[in-house]
């Protein structure tokens, strides 16, 4: 998980006892972008992984592999 993902469920929270703050607002629009980035690039790879084991394309497959345990890590897809 994220430090994106633990502030999302802070700011839901906050939400449901109280009105958001305009800042919190923001903040909430920012981890909503930055998630769904996220699970787009997820999945993403996880397809091209896919694609890769049904071809048999091992190195490929691996590279994207390493890709994946990245982004789950970092957020951020590796320029490998």
């Amino acid at each position: 998980m994220l430090p994106v993902h633990l502030r999302l469920a802070e700011i839901f929270y906050i939400n449901m006892k109280e009105a958001l703050t305009l800042e919190e607002a923001k903040e909430l629009q920012y981890c909503l972008r930055e998630n769904a980035r996220y699970c787009w690039d997820y999945l993403m790879i996880e397809n091209q992984s896919r694609l890769a084991g049904a071809t048999n394309d091992h190195e490929w497959q691996l590279e994207l592999q390493r890709k994946l345990e990245v982004l789950r890590l970092t957020g951020r897809v590796p320029k490998i």
